[in-house]
Order: C-alpha cells, then sequence, then structure tokens
C-alpha cells in the first residue's frame, strides 16, 4: 500500500499481514510442524487479528471505509481539503488506492456478525438545542458507508468522498465549528471543541442594531473583506459572549468557525498566524472576559499581534473581545497632571511647573501622557467597539415570557413573572441577566 496513506497503525497492519499470510500458507501437510492443524491456525489468527481491530475500532463491518473518511494524508484529500479544483492525476492516483484497499477488505474475515449494533445511549438533551446540530457530520458519513457496503467498485465513490471531504474536513474537523488554543509539548495547536455550545442569534432580544453592525463585519470576513477586531463590551449577562456563539452556529455552513483563546496562550499568539493561514475556512479568534492591568506583559504581546507586527494577520482571521470594560487596560482612575508634552511650549512656565495655588514648584513629568498612550494602545486596536446593554425591567418580563413559550411553557404571564421573580431574589441575582 501507498506509505502516504497509512491507513493502519503498526500494530494493525502486523496482524492484518499475519493474517493474510495465513491464509496464503500452501502447507500440503494437516499439521503444522507445533502440531496444530492448518484450521486452528487459522482461528487463532483471526482471533488475534479480531482482539487487535476491535481495540481500534468499535465498529469492524465497516472498518476500512471508515478509515479512508477519517483519513487525511492521502495527496488528493489534502489537495481537497485546500477547496483547490479537483486535480485529475491525484483523483486516478486514489482512485486506484481505493481499489487496493478494497481487496484488502475482502480478505478479512466476516465481522458482521461479531460488531453487531450498540445499544443507544441514553443523554440528557436540551430543549434548547437539536438532538444532532446541523454541522454534524454524522449523517453524511452513516450515507456514504452504506454506499461502500454496497458498491462493488470503491473506486466509484471518489467523488463523493471527495465531496465529505470537502464539506466536512479531515478526521480531526468532522462535526468541529469551533476550537481551543492551546500549547501543548509538540508546540501550539487547534484543539477541537466537541460539544459547542450553539445559541440561536435571534434569541437575543433588545440591540438589534447594535447587533447587525457585529452581523455585517462578521460577513465581511466571509465575503473576503477586511472585517475589523471588535470589542463587544457591557454589563455583565448581556449577551456579549452568546453573541458570539450565534454568530458561529448562524454562519457555521459559510465556513465561520470559533477559537477560543484562553489566557494562558495569549504569550504564543504568534503562532496561531500559522495554524489557520491557508485555510479555506474563515475563523473568530474569541478573547473572552477581556481586562489586564497596566503592569501585564501580555498588553504589549496582544497589542502587536492585534496591529503592529511586521507580519500580516491572515485573511481569513479576526479578533473579537469581550469585557466589562470598554478601556481594557485597568488605569486605576489614573489621570497625568499638568498640560499635554505638545502643548508645553505654549504655557507659561511658571504655570507649567509651578503650583498655581501654593506657588511651590512642583515636578512636571513629561512621560505621562506617553504612558497612558501605551496603555490605550491595545484598546486602539480594536477598530470596532459595540456597547450591548441590559434591557429594562419591561423588556426583560417580555423576554422571559417569549423564552418560556419557545419551550413550551404556557403559565399565565403575570403568574410566570412573578415565579421568576421570586427565584431571581432567592438566589441573589441582582441583574436579570443571562
Amino acid at each position: 500500500m501507498s506509505s502516504y496513506w497509512p491507513l493502519l497503525c503498526p500494530a494493525e497492519a502486523d496482524a492484518i499481514g499475519q493474517w493474510l499470510a495465513t491464509l496464503d500458507e500452501a502447507d500440503p501437510a494437516p499439521t503444522h510442524p507445533a502440531g496444530l492443524r492448518r484450521e486452528d491456525r487459522i482461528d487463532i489468527s483471526r482471533g488475534r487479528l479480531t482482539a487487535i481491530l476491535k481495540t481500534a475500532d468499535d465498529c469492524l463491518f465497516q472498518f476500512l471505509p471508515k478509515r479512508i473518511l477519517r483519513a487525511s494524508g492521502h495527496p488528493y484529500l489534502r489537495h481537497a481539503q485546500s477547496g483547490a479544483p479537483q486535480n485529475t492525476a491525484l483523483r486516478e492516483l486514489m482512485i486506484a488506492d481505493m481499489r487496493r484497499w478494497q481487496q484488502v477488505s475482502a480478505y478479512l474475515p466476516d465481522f458482521g456478525a461479531d460488531a453487531g449494533s450498540l445499544p443507544p445511549v441514553a443523554t440528557k438533551c436540551d430543549p434548547l438545542l437539536s438532538d444532532s446540530p446541523p454541522w454534524s457530520a454524522e449523517p453524511s458519513r452513516k450515507k456514504l458507508l452504506a454506499a461502500f457496503d454496497a458498491s462493488h467498485d470503491w473506486g466509484e465513490l471518489v467523488d463523493q468522498v471527495d465531496t465529505f471531504i470537502r464539506t466536512h474536513g479531515p478526521a480531526e474537523r468532522q462535526g468541529c465549528v469551533a476550537y481551543r488554543f492551546e500549547v501543548e509539548d509538540a508546540g501550539p495547536c487547534l484543539q477541537p471543541i466537541a460539544d459547542f455550545a450553539a445559541f440561536d442569534l435571534a434569541w437575543l432580544e433588545g440591540n438589534a442594531k447594535r447587533l447587525a453592525v457585529l452581523e455585517d463585519n462578521t460577513r465581511n470576513l466571509l465575503e473576503g473583506y477586511r472585517a475589523h477586531n471588535t470589542l463587544i463590551w457591557g454589563p455583565r449577562g448581556c449577551g456579549k459572549s452568546s453573541a458570539i456563539r450565534g454568530l458561529i452556529t448562524r454562519y457555521w455552513d459559510a465556513g465561520l468557525r470559533g477559537i477560543e483563546v484562553p489566557s494562558r496562550s495569549f504569550s504564543h499568539l504568534p503562532r496561531l498566524f500559522d495554524l489557520v493561514r491557508g485555510r479555506p475556512e474563515r475563523f473568530i479568534a474569541v478573547l473572552d472576559n477581556l481586562g489586564l492591568d497596566h503592569t501585564d506583559p501580555t498588553m504589549r504581546i496582544l497589542s502587536t499581534v492585534l496591529d503592529g507586527g511586521l507580519e500580516n494577520p491572515p485573511q481569513n482571521l479576526v479578533f473579537y473581545a469581550t469585557s466589562n470594560f470598554k478601556d481594557l487596560v485597568d488605569r486605576r482612575g489614573e489621570r497625568p497632571q499638568g498640560p499635554p508634552p505638545m502643548q508645553a511650549d505654549d504655557v507659561p512656565g511658571e504655570i507649567r511647573h509651578t503650583d498655581s495655588q501654593s506657588g511651590v514648584r512642583k515636578g512636571f513629568d513629561p512621560q505621562a501622557f506617553q504612558r497612558l498612550d501605551e496603555r490605550r494602545a491595545l484598546d486602539d486596536r480594536f477598530a470596532l467597539k459595540v456597547f450591548i446593554d441590559l434591557p429594562t425591567k419591561s423588556e426583560y418580563d417580555r423576554i422571559v415570557v417569549s423564552y418560556a413559550r419557545r419551550v413550551g411553557i404556557d403559565e399565565p404571564e403575570a403568574d410566570l413573572i412573578a415565579r421568576f421573580q421570586v427565584w431571581r431574589m432567592r438566589n441573589n441575582h441582582d441583574l436579570v441577566g443571562g
């Protein structure tokens, strides 16, 4: 088999090789020198093969087809992942390799009876979400696996495999719309978030015009235009983080993906560019609940990454930050004393260097405004600032009733609001938020 398409780990390849060698033995003797009959040797080899492959894959009946759909090493599949048009030479190579794997599959023991079907796992379902999110690759995968099962020529399925990979990506990306930027021993990486917290953007009531600005900026990103790094700020519980989740939920099928950036990964942010540059998806890097002390060295790192470095940021990446503060760096009420340095020449000397009330000379700090500029530099990296405000009390009552009706609660409106107020006060929620 092609060395560039290793569908099997070494233990699996060795087990399959021993199985095929056992079948191919041309030993005319009824017993082996070790005293085992050929049928017994086949049974032992089959048992070892079953044990190894069952460890690797729960469903052995479609062992190799499942591996093909989750593989990413083949040149044809890498070409499909990039979104480029089909390449005829790579397509013919893929057809030939799929037919070779079908030959291997034909000699494997029939595991269909052994595998059986696993009982469904009972899980609690959030009534706000569908049982199967629309970006799940599972329905398409099941349909394609059925086509493998019915096909006499796997090579004929190459275009269906191509469509599947272009839609859902390789194994680590299939059914994934959000990632977490982490730094591991092997270096920075994007860890898939298996259970994305989907949110319907239409459920955010109020702030409609402000959210429309945020949505327009996101569409610019998806359509290949320049999109602004955006600061979404406002009081707690007003839906800042939910708005970002709602955008990903609404536009996932247009290629929008989210990247959660925890604070522990801030110092490695320059490496994020290499991870997303050239990929067909569009990414929102989320800096959630951002707020820094003025002595935090992360402030300079973020400022350089967002704007000011020598490397152009990728066209398919934009940063969205959420914060309770419009000013991201805490200045603790600091205000520079005296006139700004660039205006000092126009100010009489006795005012510049003397306290006008006491007449005592005082030192003028010529760098006060420069320090203020440095601490405001991070704010300026977010060209777009969207303020999301809490609803009024009457607006919030309407939201509570609206949410209740959507999930099938038909309790009278007055009773519902009254019970909600009791719950809110009992649990000490001073702001009626998310």
